[in-house]
């Protein structure tokens, strides 16, 4: 049976899904354009074959970013909304099926195995293992990147994109939120209660990658430019980091 968090979250991102991309079209562009910048940095050879996770894929803005470069790209997502999105992006391109397409699932829940369909081989050996915007949702992210990076293959890389310790909202004409705020609030009461971090500095990240078995060749950047959203027409200004270890 699936946790109230986890019930939480499937419900909440299965609401926004149709308008997920067109409310925060802004700050995804801006954070396309970033991880494009750093294609390299992540630590993959992008000149062979490449197998892709992305988890908590939402529409698959990050796959989308990476797809001209993989060989072969599974989303996974707890909201079955989510992933209709993903496929649909995904068909968009022209995606013949086998190279970038989702499914409904959750890998990471300590008292909720994964489906069976998850023990098939072609959930394993990854090349590299995303997750963009979803370990602050997430109660035990050491146990949560353990789960995930068992499914890597030997120094197959964990790329996570997250908030830097805290949200730093900026007032814009009249509206604002204090500097102490979180600004998941400007979508409801509900909304928080899916929120389990306000964010993760880079030594306690490097302790969770370490401790999940994926700490080797640790790196960790901040990303210059905050990334801009504007919920309800509030201009917010989240500080986002990249981090990336290997499988040992």
């Amino acid at each position: 049976m699936a946790s109230d968090l986890a019930t939480q979250n499937r419900a909440h991102f299965n609401q926004i899904a149709s308008t997920y991309e067109t409310d925060l079209e802004e700050g995804l562009m801006s954070l396309t354009k970033a991880i494009m910048a750093r294609r390299d940095w992540i630590g993959v050879d992008w000149n062979g074959p490449v197998k892709v996770l992305d988890y908590a894929c939402g529409t698959g803005v990050i796959s989308r970013a990476l797809a001209p470069y993989a060989t072969e790209l599974i989303g996974v997502d707890i909201s079955e909304e989510m992933v209709a999105q993903y496929n649909a992006h995904a068909g968009a391109l022209g995606s013949d099926g086998p190279k970038m397409s989702a499914v409904q699932g959750n890998l990471t829940e300590r008292d909720n195995p994964p489906l069976e369909q998850f023990a098939d081989a072609r959930y394993f050996d990854f090349d590299l293992i995303i997750v963009g915007m979803a370990l602050h949702h997430i109660d035990d992210p050491t146990y949560a990147l353990t789960r995930l990076g068992e499914r890597l293959k030997k120094r197959g890389v964990l790329f996570v994109i997250d908030n830097q310790s805290r949200h730093h909202p900026h007032s814009e004409g009249s509206d604002h939120l204090g500097d102490d705020e979180d600004f998941h609030q400007l979508f409801g009461a509900d909304v928080m209660k899916t929120v389990r971090h306000t964010g993760f500095t880079q030594g306690a990240l490097r302790v969770i990658f370490e401790q999940a078995g994926v700490g080797g060749n640790f790196d960790h950047v901040l990303l210059e430019e905050p990334i801009v959203i504007r919920p309800r027409g509030i201009k917010v200004e989240l500080k986002l980091f990249f981090a990336r270890g290997e499988r040992v």
